[in-house]
């Protein structure tokens, strides 16, 4: 019996380490060999994230502090009964999400003092959406009975006709899905861009989704939909988008470079790359760390996933999925096309007309400031230099590519 008891606990601690807990980068590069238009805007994320290294963008650049609210639909696509998560487990989830992103987790007491100060709260608010694509009342979650096994790992999930469920529109939903992923993945997601891929969104395992039901220890404390909700919203590994070179960047100044993923539960101070004082910040939810050891988004990884939610997820916030925020949307709304633009582009308000447009680059410098006449404005970009610049009106900011 002490042999078998011996053996249960050496594999229970063999699967705990072994877990490839993210898959996001292998799932990138998918859509990435597979969707051009996606592949092409994902080059004006990198440029957004060096300039934001190099210190080119502000902080506080089109961030008046708000909290933002973010509306959720979760799509349970399910094999066996079992997988079929119940709505406690869900809320649960949702819960950790705004414990974690608003710095109200108990265990940040845990964080090494070197660290401390680089804490931080994104200020997101999570909810399940109460309006579907449609405009009727839902409850923000789907069930989908599957015959595909791993559909996680397929190209199905995201596909009604294959087994899967078709994602609510991406722009004004985060879209995530909860089925069987298969091997050792506990989940996955897909970094933003001005063109979101077709499977834009999160994928998650129930083993690791939640905190009650199917979530199995180490991973039943919600933590890994935190670090894919931070890919979601532009943020890399803490070693990059590569592991075994110490000299690669995750873009944020204030997480020390790292070599490759800490998996399980380090002791601090631990060292990969030796020209790190502090040694690595494992206890960072973009690491591979189990659920009970990681604690804390930095300043600056606060700061970028604000500056995504006024740029590339701009939409979020204008979404007809929440009833608080119907009357924004249907006053409001404005579009620009063509994007990306090389000379013209036309600015169209689909309801109420702004009373000021204003035209700000990359930096946050305002270039200029109109009132528009009428519903439809046209924009001058000819003597202009190519990259991203943000045409904000009295409600929203909306992301511009020049060409």
């Amino acid at each position: 019996m002490r042999k078998i008891l011996t053996f249960l606990l050496l594999m229970n601690c063999f699967w705990a380490v072994a877990q490839h807990k993210c898959a996001t980068t292998e799932k990138m590069q998918e859509a990435l060999n597979h969707e051009d238009a996606y592949k092409a805007s994902i080059a004006d994320l990198t440029e957004l994230q060096r300039q934001f290294e190099a210190g080119e963008i502000a902080n506080n650049t089109r961030d008046d502090g708000s909290i933002y609210t973010i509306p959720v639909v979760v799509h349970v696509v399910y094999y066996d009964e079992v997988n079929n998560i119940s709505m406690e487990q869900i809320h649960s989830q949702i819960d950790v999400l705004n414990r974690d992103f608003n710095l109200r987790n108990a265990d940040q007491s845990e964080i090494p003092a070197v660290f401390s100060e680089a804490k931080a709260s994104v200020g997101f608010n999570f909810v399940l959406a109460d309006k579907d694509p449609n405009g009727s009342f839902t409850t923000g979650v789907t069930r989908t009975k599957t015959t595909v096994q791993d559909i996680g790992d397929t190209e199905f999930y995201y596909k009604s006709l294959a087994g899967g469920i078709d994602p609510w529109p991406q722009p004004h939903y985060l879209n995530v899905w909860v089925c069987d992923i298969g091997g050792l993945v506990l989940g996955y997601s897909f970094l933003p861009a001005t063109e979101k891929s077709k499977r834009d969104g999160i994928v998650m395992a129930p083993r690791a989704f939640g905190t009650i039901g199917t979530a199995v220890s180490p991973y039943n404390l919600g933590r890994t939909m935190v670090h894919e909700t931070g890919h979601y919203f532009g943020l890399q590994h803490l070693w990059g988008s590569e592991s075994g070179d110490c000299n690669h960047t995750d873009y944020m100044s204030d997480t020390p470079n790292q070599f490759g993923p800490n998996n399980g539960c380090k002791n601090f101070p631990t060292y990969s790359c030796p020209n790190e004082a502090t040694g690595d910040m494992f206890m960072n939810y973009m690491d591979y760390a189990t659920d009970g050891c990681m604690y804390l988004f930095t300043e600056r990884q606060a700061s970028f996933m604000r500056l995504v939610i006024n740029t590339s997820r701009v939409s979020l916030q204008h979404s007809t999925a929440l009833t608080s925020v119907q009357e924004i949307e249907v006053e409001n709304k404005a579009v620009l096309y063509p994007n990306p633009a090389s000379d013209l582009v036309h600015l169209e308000f689909l309801n109420q007309i702004s009373d000021q447009v204003s035209l700000i680059d990359v930096r946050g410098v305002l270039i200029k400031t109109w009132r528009p006449k009428s519903k439809l404005e046209a924009i001058d970009m000819s003597d202009l230099d190519t990259g991203v610049y943000f045409v904000k009106t009295s409600s929203e900011t909306l992301r511009l590519v020049v060409q």
